[in-house]
């Protein structure tokens, strides 16, 4: 039973303080070519840039728009991780 008790408070400890370290924000990026697939890659590209110059790591694409006007025109919303400062 001890060691049970031991193991989930170490285990809420570590959520805790993960939880106390990182932040979620979103970034956006666009891109624009005449190509679709070309605007979309480099709307994705400026989106996790802009995330890693945050000292973050992007967790996942939330929201993408391709639109055609005389080239094609691309924007990527995604949540990037990023570490909280004290």
């Amino acid at each position: 039973m001890r060691k049970t008790w031991s193991a989930a408070a170490l285990a809420v400890a570590l959520f805790a303080s993960s939880a106390a370290t990182a932040a979620i924000t979103h970034v956006s990026g666009s891109g624009i070519s005449y190509d679709p697939g070309i605007a979309l890659e480099d709307a994705r590209a400026d989106a996790i840039g802009k995330c890693t110059a945050q000292g973050g790591g992007p967790i996942a694409e939330v929201y993408n728009h391709v639109t055609r006007a005389n080239q094609w025109i691309a924007s990527s919303v995604w949540s990037c991780e990023v570490a909280d400062t004290p």
